[in-house]
């Protein structure tokens, strides 16, 4: 996709303004309970969520001192900034990379861009168009043609889990190339904030039964079997970002999710 394209972000301040910052050990979410997360705030960040709206990037990474495709922290590179931008030494700016457009995996309409946001750097030098900067974190392979972006805020550290309401919906897809989804990994889901969804809801998970011919043909539908729990850690307009707390079988996309702590 091209670099000089328009990218779909205008959620990255609601991202970062209202991603789910917890710790401890095992996300095992509680009815009335706050979660912390701080122990994976990190990767929560790092994967980001689905829009279809636009937001200005300042710079993008064209270039690194040593020929590698995977940078990481640590590594060199440099950063064209986007005509009337600037930046001094020192400021700190985000890494982002905007996917193919995703489809629904259902009625296989355009939901949006997923972006994610592999890594961080540090600039060293704002001198000129081209600047170089210092991987200074980085949450999974930053490659060249990846965009940089102004550092948000960071999220709020605990989030109160809700687990009202009877809200359907459908796993869009996984957050990352993994397709047989358990705990601790983070999908996005089609409901969002224009459906009532909140930082720190509650869904249940249930998988998506195989109907047979027969089955087809006599029209009955076939009760659907709760395969795990999560917690909403990013909303946006129109999805979310779905932590997957717990896990009693694979999850995967097509699947559907119910607000509230079901059987």
């Amino acid at each position: 996709m091209g670099r000089k394209k328009m990218i779909w972000i205008t959620a990255l301040a609601v991202f970062f303004g209202m991603c789910l910052s917890v710790a401890g050990g095992k996300a095992d979410a509680q009815t009335g309970q706050t979660m912390d997360l701080t122990w994976m705030q990190d990767m929560i960040r790092a994967r980001g969520f689905i829009t279809s709206q636009p937001i200005p990037y300042v710079g993008t990474i064209v270039g690194s001192q040593d020929p590698i495709q995977n940078l990481s922290e640590g590594d060199l590179v440099y950063l064209k900034m986007v005509s009337g931008k600037k930046v001094m030494p020192g400021d700190r700016l985000v890494v982002a990379r905007v996917s193919d457009e995703v489809k629904h995996p259902l009625t296989e309409r355009k939901v949006g861009n997923a972006v994610v946001f592999p890594g961080r750097v540090v600039v060293l030098d704002g001198k000129g168009p081209i600047v170089p900067a210092r991987l200074e974190k980085t949450f999974g392979a930053v490659i060249h043609g990846d965009l940089v972006m102004a550092l948000p805020s960071p999220p709020p550290p605990v989030v109160s889990i809700r687990t009202q309401g009877r809200l359907r919906g459908v796993v869009i897809s996984p957050a990352e190339e993994e397709w047989n989804i358990s705990e601790r990994e983070v999908v996005y889901i089609d409901r969002g904030t224009q459906d009532g969804v909140i930082l720190g809801d509650l869904f249940s998970i249930y998988s998506q039964p195989y109907y047979t011919e027969e089955t087809l043909e006599s029209k009955q539908s076939l009760p659907l079997l709760k395969v795990g729990e999560g917690i909403v850690v990013i909303a946006t307009p129109d999805t979310s970002t779905l932590l997957v707390t717990e896990s009693k079988q694979s999850i995967y996309a097509g699947d559907t999710v119910v607000s509230g702590r079901g059987k």
